[in-house]
């Protein structure tokens, strides 16, 4: 029977059908949208040819948001990415504020993507009702998602690779067009115009975050999710690279500053109306690809709050049939149709901004998980160079935020003022969970906090359970009932033995001291110290039908003989004749256990008698079906 997970009692489960190409495509078609079909005449404004530069600066800036969210959704595979990251580690609160944040954002990137369309069919289509296809369009993305993430996820995998064809095709044959004169003088508007470009087409890589929204939803999260968005990250800023240098070599600055179709104008200067019209094309593709991804991973932050009671659990419900999230999927489309009706270069420096501030926060998360130690937190990826990647990543972010513009952070305070409010009227009194940040402060301040709330801790064991596939067998059932010792000072065998013996003597119907006598006999007629640091005493017990399994811990060391190392990870086994099959089975479970890598290392630094139980339940082993 599969371990209680986080998904409440009666609630539907969400189907993991999401694989590499759909997750990578999610993240790629999210990304190459507006940000490369119409940012780069914005970004050329600002900083001229130096726009080039703005958008490898953007891929570089944004690579330890990358290796953080890559790392955290490895660990919480959980809808809503970015706010169930914050609300676990930051406290409901602040989970409240990035929750309406993230939606917000993705939903605006998503509304700008529609906008996107209505410039270009008015471009191929003078005179057609932009407007009203457009919203055809988003009816008929929001009811494809409806119908399934695996129907929305297979669409989005043919729109980005015949897109990535296309834009492949475009860039070699440009850059045999481009001329070298059109990049002099190279950044005439300084530092400044390259850092105020940089930040204006960051929300061009929040695509990322797409990946990270769905993570529920992907069949292997602990692989596919980080090769996912690292693949695409590279693919999309080496495309972002070589297209922004045809547009700048190729066209005039004067043009290209005020071109809302900068690579469909530039692949009209070398190969004529023909060029400009497959360009044209390709970038509606581009926007239908976004509309799709942004809906499919805008819907699922409403659900991921709503699970959580921070907005009323209605707007999470899940379909039976199609394991989708309607309600919350409809919600996201009639927000994306209002915004439709707002100031495009608003839209973006608004949806940076807030991309930009989540960005900030997952930096600032995983230091907070990392120095928390909740022994369940176990990403299967870790981000490299923790915790100056962090900093450095979260610097960075601060500063574009400063410097993208006041009507922006105006938008984004707005939000977080809002979600702070909300929090104090709607959610404050529905929601009672610790967050990671409690026992970092715990750390900080154990006297003044002793008791520690442990919720944070069993959420993520049962995410970790879920992600991991595991199923509990009667080993597991047996460490989940055993008896734990934990002993600080230096023991010899015997007095080990004999804490051992009161402590398991009367769940096996046993006189403490026969079973001392068992265990003593047992290590005099073949040692169980098996490895340095690591012993096993197993013996057979008179009776039918009794097994268990107990662990105990000695920080200092039990000495189990002269010639042996000190022992400080001990399996005690005890189990009657008929039994031995199971006796068999559990000491190769013990095995694979103990020889995982960092066991010996986990063990010692588990807090609790409950963290070491975890780390037993959790570790990677074939399991009896």
């Amino acid at each position: 029977m599969k371990s209680e997970s986080s998904v409440g009692k009666g609630e539907i489960s969400l189907h993991k059908t999401l694989k590499f190409p759909d997750l990578f495509s999610i993240a790629t078609g999210a990304m190459i949208s507006s940000g490369l079909f119409v940012l780069p005449g914005l970004a050329y404004y600002y900083a001229g040819p130096a726009a080039i530069a703005a958008y490898v600066l953007a891929g570089i800036f944004i690579l330890p948001a990358l290796f953080s969210k890559a790392e955290l959704t490895t660990a919480m595979p959980k809808a809503g990415g970015d706010y169930y990251f914050i609300d676990r580690s930051l406290g409901h609160m602040a989970g409240t504020i990035a929750g309406f944040a993230a939606w917000v954002s993705l939903s605006i990137k998503t509304a700008f993507a529609f906008v996107g369309i209505r410039v270009f069919l008015e471009v191929l289509f003078p005179g057609v009702n932009s407007l009203g296809i457009t919203m055809v369009a988003l009816v008929f993305f929001t009811f494809l998602n409806l119908h399934g993430v695996s129907h929305a996820g297979k669409a989005q995998v043919l729109m980005v690779f015949g897109l990535l064809l296309i834009l492949l095709v475009f860039s070699v044959v440009g850059n045999l067009h481009t001329s070298a004169a059109r990049l002099v003088p190279f950044a005439p508007g300084g530092f400044k115009g390259l850092i105020q470009a940089t930040a204006l087409i960051f929300v061009a890589f929040g695509g990322l975050t797409k990946a990270a929204s769905v993570a529920e939803e992907a069949s292997n999260p602990k692989r596919d999710i980080p090769l996912s968005m690292i693949v695409s990250l590279s693919v999309v800023t080496l495309l972002y690279f070589t297209s922004v240098t045809v547009c700048v070599g190729t066209l005039g600055g004067d043009v290209l500053a005020q071109s809302m179709t900068p690579l469909s104008d530039a692949a009209k200067t070398f190969a004529g109306q023909p060029g400009y019209l497959i360009l044209a094309l390709a970038a509606v593709f581009a926007f239908l690809s976004t509309a799709n991804a942004g809906i499919l991973a805008s819907a699922r932050f409403p659900l991921a709050m709503s699970r959580d009671r921070l907005i009323p659990g209605i707007i999470g419900r899940i379909g039976q049939k199609k394991g989708t999230p309607w309600i919350s999927i409809l919600l996201t489309g009639v927000f994306i149709a209002a915004m439709l009706f707002l100031d495009f270069v608003r839209l973006v420096k608004m949806a940076s901004a807030m991309q930009i501030f989540l960005f900030m926060l997952t930096n600032i998360v995983v230091i907070v998980m990392r120095e928390s130690r909740i022994h369940t937190y176990r990403p299967s990826f870790k981000s490299p160079f923790y915790p100056w990647m962090q900093i450095v990543g979260a610097a960075t972010m601060f500063m574009l935020l400063v410097m993208i513009g006041m009507e922006a952070l105006i938008a984004c305070s707005a939000v977080v003022l809002g979600g702070s409010v909300w929090y104090f009227i709607y959610s404050r009194k529905r929601v009672q969970r610790a967050s990671a940040l409690l026992h970092l402060a715990a750390r900080i301040f154990p006297k003044e906090l002793k008791r520690r709330n442990e919720s944070i801790t069993r959420e993520l064991k049962n995410v970790l359970m879920e992600r991991d596939a595991i199923t509990e067998d009667r080993f597991d059932k047996l460490i989940l009932t055993s008896e734990i010792i934990d002993i600080d000072e230096k023991l010899n065998l015997a007095d080990f033995l004999t804490i051992v013996s009161e402590r398991i003597g009367p769940s096996l119907e046993m006189e403490p001291m026969d079973l001392f006598n068992l265990l003593l006999e047992r290590e005099k007629t073949s040692p169980t110290a098996l490895r340095p640091g690591l012993a096993i005493p197993h013996i057979i017990i008179p009776g039918n039908g009794k097994f268990t399994v107990n662990l105990a811990r000695s920080r200092e060391g039990i000495i189990f003989s002269d010639d042996t190392d000190p022992v400080h990870i001990v399996f005690i086994l005890a189990g009657t004749m008929d039994e031995r099959n199971f006796h068999l089975k559990a000491l190769m479970a013990i095995a694979e256990i103990t020889t995982a890598s960092g066991f010996d290392e986990t063990w010692k630094k588990c807090h609790s008698k409950q963290g070491l139980r975890d780390l037993v339940l959790l570790s990677k082993r074939r399991r009896e079906v």
